[in-house]
């Protein structure tokens, strides 16, 4: 979703066709001009998904003489960069489908040189077309738009070369920039409306640590803007029970695939295990979104976007930091903006009370974690723990609780040491 600025304009990257497009089409001045050579193969896109409510301004230079028909304009949830010549499809779809958005005008529209046609729609599903300057009208309604959506074009009739421009928005090309603005933008709405109960405005100096990131980005705001494919924002807050961690994404680079990678740092260290690639299988994320990471009672780490579509991630084990005599386990998470998020803010950090961070899992059916519940493991009594000498759990969860635990015997409740087999036969 886009926020707008007291200007009422969006905060975007220059708009500009796309590189894929029909072999018969020429693009010129930093691709902003699209030029037909001859019929068929004249396909073209945007650069970049357009936003909601964005108005994209499509100026007519040239008409041909020779040929008739209108230019036909719609919109598609399949990525231009995912086509190849091979792929590209010669036109659009005769009728609109789930991929493709293509409204028909109700009545044959006027075409004119040195006319501009503009285009927009809303996330309800409304694609509103202004063919001669006289007022939106909605062309076609669709269902809720959830995806990114690219406006599509083909020269394929009298147009024979068309400008892209763009009028209705703030055109920031320096990412820093945009970063900025955006954090003004979203804070002061939040300021207003109290959106996020995470919301904690500037943090402490330390909270989060920025790998290769653009030196030039707000630091003190806590906001990270990606300078090399490595750039990552860690978290220097060891993660608890309940502890819930909430950024937003103030800038995207749209030619991308994936959203970002998330993963959880053991003591410095990482592991495949704990490492999750968040793409659009998870849900579909945009600009001005909150993600949000929660820790549950279980070491579940939980990723969600506004809150919506809950997802699990990874799981960490916290268990040994409930014991006060062994040496607590650190673990950070760290977000890598290796696709398309190039810039976050650190929004807060919901920090546990020291009951919600003491609060033991719920029983999940064997392991350590229900033995701590239970007093007895649910797996069978076949551990003899060291140096009580209390039978009450297998001898798997016996050697899980080695060191990390004490005895899971209420009136004994002493240090366990270790865990010797018991055979019954």
């Amino acid at each position: 979703m886009a926020s707008q600025t007291k200007s009422n304009k969006l905060i975007a990257e220059p708009l500009h066709f796309h590189t894929v497009h029909g072999d018969q089409i020429r693009l010129s001045d930093n691709n902003s001009r699209a030029t037909r050579d001859r019929l068929n193969n004249t396909l073209l896109f945007t650069n970049r998904p357009i936003l909601a409510n964005e108005i994209v301004e499509l100026y007519i230079e040239e008409l041909s003489t020779e040929f008739y028909g209108l230019i036909r304009i719609g919109l598609t949830t399949i990525d231009p960069g995912s086509f190849t010549q091979q792929t590209l499809p010669k036109t659009m779809p005769a009728n609109d489908n789930r991929d493709w958005f293509i409204p028909s005008p109700r009545s044959p529209p006027n075409i004119m040189k040195n006319k501009t046609i503009y285009l927009k729609y809303t996330t309800e599903g409304d694609i509103l077309i202004d063919y001669d300057g006289t007022g939106f009208i909605k062309q076609l309604t669709v269902p809720p738009i959830t995806k990114d959506i690219w406006c599509a074009l083909d020269l394929n009739g009298i147009v024979a070369q068309i400008r892209l421009t763009q009028s209705e928005v703030d055109v920031l090309a320096n990412p820093v920039d945009r970063a900025r603005a955006r954090y003004l933008q979203y804070t002061n709405n939040r300021k207003k409306e109290n959106a996020s109960v995470y919301y904690s405005g500037e943090l402490a100096p330390g909270v989060v640590t920025m790998i290769d990131c653009d030196e030039n980005s707000e630091i003190s705001e806590n906001i990270a803007v990606k300078k090399k494919s490595t750039a990552a924002i860690v978290i220097n807050e060891t993660l608890k029970r309940s502890m819930c961690i909430v950024l937003q994404i103030i800038d995207m680079d749209h030619t991308l695939s994936a959203y970002l990678t998330i993963r959880c740092l053991t003591e410095g260290r990482t592991s495949n295990e704990h490492t999750k690639l968040i793409d659009n299988t998870f849900d579909h994320v945009t600009l001005g979104d909150e993600i949000g990471l929660r820790v549950l009672p279980d070491g579940c780490i939980t990723f969600s976007c506004d809150n919506r579509h809950v997802k699990p991630l990874f799981n960490i084990d916290l268990t040994v930091n409930d014991n006060p005599a062994v040496q607590q386990t650190s673990y950070n998470l760290e977000f890598i903006m290796n696709g398309r998020v190039t810039g976050l803010r650190l929004v807060g950090i919901y920090r546990p009370t020291e009951a919600e961070a003491r609060t033991l899992p719920p029983a999940v059916g064997g392991g350590c974690q229900a033995t701590v519940i239970h007093r007895v493991c649910p797996n069978g009594l076949s551990g003899l723990l060291l140096p009580c000498k209390h039978l009450c759990v297998c001898y798997e969860c016996g050697k899980a609780l080695v060191d990390r635990y004490s005895c899971p015997n209420i009136k004994c409740r002493k240090p366990i040491k270790g865990c010797v087999k018991v055979f019954k036969d």
